[in-house]
């Protein structure tokens, strides 16, 4: 390694000590507020759902957003900005967590930029319990939502506990880097994912939704290739992770989530390769997790699972 490339190394190390100062060990952003608390222990949980969550059987990722919230007598906000039927998602969700037995659902139809600075919404979002973006097209939800009093009050409830759940476009929306679209399949290589900015939420995550089903693995590998310090997260449809603020990552539901961790990674040419031609990347590591399944995305390894903590038969 050259001097120049060493005191560059250097610097960045230090510039990434820096922006994680300002973040949570695992990745979950805190507020620079003097209200926003930074206890493990207060800070709330963020779940996010690979889209086709149950909503009409045992509901069980509903409800254990709706447990974190407070149960019985919560105050719910859903914001169906993602979606193209605003209204009907929105109604579907507050017959939901009505039937479960919160004791107020506010559904903010934010459609513009001036809904999402308007002083009605951010008092919704002030005094609920807990918050659920739902599915639909997440460039529109950044797009109207970024850089706004609502995405600052988002912020705000996170880290006085409220939780803050997000279904497909929810979820890739929380993550600094955002999956835009992309191809399905295995292939690997720059045509097969765009990447805007999202919502910032989650720092050390990039998420993927209707992981399986899609087969979008090829266009993960791909994202994480741009930077190999994000874990990509693959989540299928009714599976979510619920992520707390000290770096634990929890797996909920039917499905899988795909852990793709570039972090090892010893040689990529994809600052070389044209747009369509397939990428190398060496040293890539792969997890498989399941409902139950407990992973640290600092150590970047499984914590428990869900097997241990259950009796063998005699």
């Amino acid at each position: 390694m050259s001097r120049r490339e060493g005191s560059r190394n250097i610097s960045f190390r230090r510039s990434l000590r820096k922006r994680e100062s300002q973040t949570g060990s695992g990745g979950v952003k805190i507020s620079n507020s003097t209200n926003s608390s930074t206890d493990n222990s207060q800070s709330g949980c963020i779940i996010a759902v690979g889209g086709g969550e149950d909503k009409f059987k045992k509901k069980l990722i509903l409800r254990r957003f709706f447990d974190e919230a407070g149960g019985l007598g919560s105050t719910i906000a859903v914001v169906p900005t993602a979606s193209r039927s605003p209204g009907e998602i929105g109604a579907m969700y507050r017959e939901i967590f009505g039937d479960f037995g919160a004791s107020r659902v506010d559904v903010l139809n934010i459609d513009s930029r001036h809904d999402a600075d308007s002083d009605e919404f951010v008092d919704a979002i002030r005094r609920s319990s807990g918050v659920f973006l739902t599915g639909g097209n997440q460039l529109r939800l950044t797009s109207i939502l970024g850089g706004s009093r609502i995405a600052d009050a988002l912020r705000d409830r996170l880290n006085e506990g409220a939780p803050l759940a997000g279904t497909s476009a929810g979820a890739s929306a929380m993550s600094t880097h955002m999956i835009v679209t992309g191809k399905t399949g295995l292939r690997v290589n720059r045509s097969m994912v765009e990447i805007a900015p999202g919502l910032g939420v989650i720092t050390k995550l990039i998420i993927d939704q209707h992981f399986s089903q899609r087969e979008r693995l090829g266009r993960l590998l791909t994202a994480v290739a741009y930077n190999p310090h994000l874990l990509g997260v693959g989540i299928d449809e009714d599976t979510a992770i619920l992520y707390r603020h000290e770096g634990l990552l929890e797996v909920l539901g039917s499905g899988q989530v795909i852990v793709v961790d570039a972090s090892h990674l010893t040689y990529s040419n994809i600052d070389r390769a044209g747009k369509t031609r397939p990428l190398t990347m060496a040293g890539v590591r792969l997890h498989v997790l399941t409902d139950g399944d407990k992973f640290s995305v600092e150590m970047r390894e499984l914590t428990a699972h869900l097997a241990e903590r259950v009796p063998k038969p005699d």
